[in-house]
């Protein structure tokens, strides 16, 4: 080592193994995020940081830079590449930072951040996410080369590396594999090897394989490296308990510490609770806008786009039922086909290319019904309302394909449809507190109306009416005042609102009435360019109802007046209701709804969906149970542990008389017993006793019963005889005595002497001696080994030093 400068302090000239070493054991920590990412696409630049980040204090090292700043320019230099992949455009020259290109950096990590914020692991890598895990790692790596390297404190650098793992340990379904905690695990040992090395290399040469003075052969005995040894063994017995004590504890993920989160993780084959956000908080904001801008772009008839279904009226809005659905409900593999429809009921299917433009949400935009879509990432389905979703990415930037089925009822279809099954129960629930006002009006209004189907058109032709009601964006909109029981009754008496208040309004009433009923989020179809393509702007985010009719199921209607919404579907046109024909044509019309099969509540739906059938078998011990599963957890593995003393005593001790099939055998095998048995209840053996002085010494320190004496001498006697006599001769029932001494003993121990006795015996410590023992025995067979081969490689060339008759010189 040397140093220059004030407080500078470099490594030797074209000594690169420290840097290398730290570089490694960051790279290698790495892996560990890999199942917090659906792709790999993170991990070459993650790499490329690493050495970025390490090439920089490596510069300010060999340019002899003040200790401290030795991390600021490799801060320098991490930046500059972080500009140069994500904010070329902006900066100057391409790399250097300047304020337009840290405006960029900002915003990517805005986007990253909002992507891990709403989406669980493991997501997709947006150029967002991918920044905050290069600059992250990044910044690890200038954390562990700066304490390794230029502080020459590789034990510390393991703290920032520890910081690596708590992203998957806290978010990752499954947590840290034991494959990547294994790689980071011999990373860290061997930048600990390397200091070590560094440090002993400044005392002078190390211990080597040296050869005879008088002839050109190397030593025939190995001077094996200690450093070397010792490093084996710990790294051995570290990565040994790391990989071995998490074994013999239950699954433990995330939402055991508290930390929650959702996702697809293993071990859950029934599926996983899916947190969603609303996606009518937003609605009256983008609506307000003063500009228009394009967020969707499709090819295909014209058709709206519904996003989700809102089937859950809390009294203060509608929002999505709590979703749980098979992690491999992939919507790639096709949605299920729209039972229960109608022979008559008329059909066609349609295909679409939709391109999002500038839309990021979870929900993903579709003609309604969609039996198949064609789409990258892992996007799943709810059975009931057909919503198509993700928890670990989003809509932006995606193109996919979609196959929809057009179903268009006739007004006499729906008039004719039978009364709602009681599976369908949930969509008539409405809250208490909802005034009366709002159930009043609406039995004035369908007073006169025969039929659900009757009820459902005199609704949306009285909202409709432009004498009765205005379409105005400027009302109030809180997610409580837009859609909530009082908002509704100030709507009915101002009279004023846009189209979620529309929708709300005749979804609730209809529930009242007794008409299954939700309503559902997307787009109107948009406007056609000049490539005969639909675009569709943030001004046409709307909201309708959708209403269930057996024989049809889920059908849309549009209460919503105003040109910007158009006309109501076919079957919701005064016309066609009023002469009971299918009307006009459903090109300008919002797709029809029907999936045909009743929705259920979450218990039937649980019954009777694949992939959810037996998900009470399928949960895990701690969910049936119900308990804690933290403490659980912590209790199990104590009683885990506490049965490794017994066992092994066990199996030892069958092992023992098992292989006594001779007389000496069985002498050995007895005596070896009763010195465990005495070790187990607490007696201090004294292994350089004959065994007559030791059989003189049980009996004068415990004062066993003369029976227990007896068998104690013959024991000895036996064991005398083994070792001296040129015959053994009769031994008699050895085990039997034995037997009798465990008695004695444990008669005298009390209870708790028997329970420590049984269930800790301290004779096991023998065993675990012995096992360390010839686990190292076996790591210096390796060094026999590698010395051996190194000999034979080097045997018959020129001896090191050649033409001094002095042997080389060693420290």
């Amino acid at each position: 080592m040397r140093r220059s400068g004030a407080g500078s302090f470099t490594t030797p000239m074209g000594t690169l193994r420290m840097p290398a070493a730290a570089a490694l054991a960051t790279g290698l920590s790495s892996v560990c995020l890999g199942d917090v990412f659906l792709t790999g696409d993170w991990f070459l630049p993650v790499v490329f940081a690493v050495l970025v980040a390490a090439a920089g204090n490596e510069l300010a090292r060999r340019l002899s830079v003040p200790r401290a700043l030795v991390p600021m320019v490799g801060l320098l230099v991490l930046s500059c590449y972080l500009v140069g992949r994500y904010a070329r455009d902006e900066a100057l020259l391409w790399i250097l930072p300047d304020p337009s290109a840290l405006d960029r950096l900002a915003e990517l990590a805005r986007q990253g951040n909002d992507d891990i914020t709403r989406f669980a692991a493991p997501i997709s890598v947006g150029p967002g996410v991918e920044l905050l895990a290069v600059g992250g790692v990044g910044l690890v790596a200038l954390a562990v080369d700066t304490l390794a390297v230029t502080m020459r404190r590789a034990a510390l650098a393991g703290l920032p590396l520890l910081a690596l793992y708590t992203v998957p340990a806290s978010v990752a379904p499954a947590g840290v594999s034991w494959e990547a905690f294994a790689l980071g695990g011999a990373g860290y040992l061997t930048l600990l090897l390397t200091e070590a090395r560094e440090r002993f290399s400044r005392w002078g040469r190390p211990l080597r394989f040296a050869p005879d003075a008088n002839s050109s052969e190397w030593h025939g005995s190995v001077q094996t490296g200690p450093l070397a040894q010792v490093g084996r063994r710990v790294g051995a017995a570290a990565l040994g308990l790391a990989l071995v004590v998490p074994a013999v504890l239950p699954d433990l993920d995330a939402s055991s510490f508290g930390f929650g989160g959702s996702g697809f993780g293993p071990g859950n084959g029934a599926g996983n609770r899916v947190a969603v956000v609303n996606p009518i908080i937003d609605l009256g904001k983008d609506l307000r806008r003063t500009k228009n801008r394009p967020v969707i772009r499709y090819e295909g008839p014209r058709s709206y786009l519904r996003m989700v279904a809102l089937d859950v009226f809390t009294g203060n809005t509608w929002r999505p039922s709590e979703l749980k659905v098979p992690k491999d409900q992939n919507v790639s593999q096709g949605l299920p086909a729209t039972t229960g429809l109608d022979a008559a009921v008329t059909r066609s299917r349609h295909r679409y290319r939709i391109e999002i433009l500038s839309l990021e949400d979870q929900w993903l935009p579709l003609p309604y019904p969609t039996e198949r879509v064609e789409i990258d990432g892992r996007w799943v389905y709810d059975t009931s309302t057909f919503n198509v979703f993700s928890v670990n990415s989003s809509t932006r930037g995606l193109t996919y394909k979609a196959t929809h089925v057009r179903v268009t009822p006739t007004p006499a279809q729906l008039r004719a449809a039978d009364a709602p099954p009681h599976s369908l129960s949930r969509y008539l629930a409405l809250p208490l507190g909802i005034p009366a006002v709002v159930k009043r009006v609406a039995e004035q209004m369908t007073a006169d109306a025969p039929t659900g189907y009757d009820k459902a058109m005199a609704l949306q032709s009285w909202l409709r009416d432009p004498a009765e009601f205005t379409y105005d964006t400027d009302v109030a909109d809180g997610v409580g005042d837009a859609n909530g029981g009082r908002a509704l009754a100030a709507f009915l008496d101002t009279r004023r609102g846009y189209c979620i208040h529309f929708a709300s309004a005749m979804a609730v009433m209809a529930r009242q009435l007794g008409i299954p009923a939700r309503v559902a989020v997307g787009f109107t179809p948009g406007t056609r360019d000049q490539q005969g393509r639909y675009v569709v702007g943030s001004h046409d985010l709307h909201a309708w109802p959708e209403l269930y009719f057996a024989g049809t199921g889920w059908t849309a209607f549009e209460p919503t007046p105003g040109s910007r919404t158009g006309d109501p579907p076919p079957w919701a046109r005064p016309e066609a209701a009023a002469g009971g024909g299918p009307g006009a044509t459903p090109t300008a019309a919002p797709s029809p709804t029907a999936t045909g099969a009743p929705a259920t509540t979450p218990r039937d739906r649980e019954a009777n969906t694949p992939g959810l059938q037996g998900k009470a078998a399928n949960q895990s011990l701690w969910q049936r149970l119900n308990l804690p599963l933290l403490p659980t957890a912590l209790l199990v593995a104590l009683l885990l542990l506490s049965l490794v003393p017994i066992t092994t005593r066990m199996v030892v001790r069958r092992l023992r008389w098992r292989r006594a099939t001779t007389a000496a055998g069985t002498v050995v095998t007895a005596w070896a017993e009763l010195r465990d048995t005495l070790l187990d209840h607490g007696y201090t053996w004294r292994s350089s006793d004959s065994p007559r002085r030791a059989a003189a010494r049980v009996c004068e320190d415990l004062g066993l019963p003369e029976e227990a004496e007896e068998a104690v001498r013959r024991l000895a006697t036996a064991t005398e005889r083994a070792r001296y006599a040129t015959e053994l001769g009769e031994v008699g029932d050895l085990r039997s005595d034995v037997g009798t001494v465990w008695a004695a003993l444990a008669a005298q121990a009390g209870r708790w002497g028997r329970i420590r006795a049984r269930w800790l015996p301290r004779s096991t410590r023998t065993v675990a001696v012995a096992l360390s023992e010839r686990f190292a025995d076996a790591l210096d067979a390796v060094d026999i080994a590698a010395a051996s081969i190194k000999a034979r490689l080097f045997s018959g060339r020129s001896r090191p030093d050649a033409g001094s008759s002095a042997p080389p010189a060693v420290p």
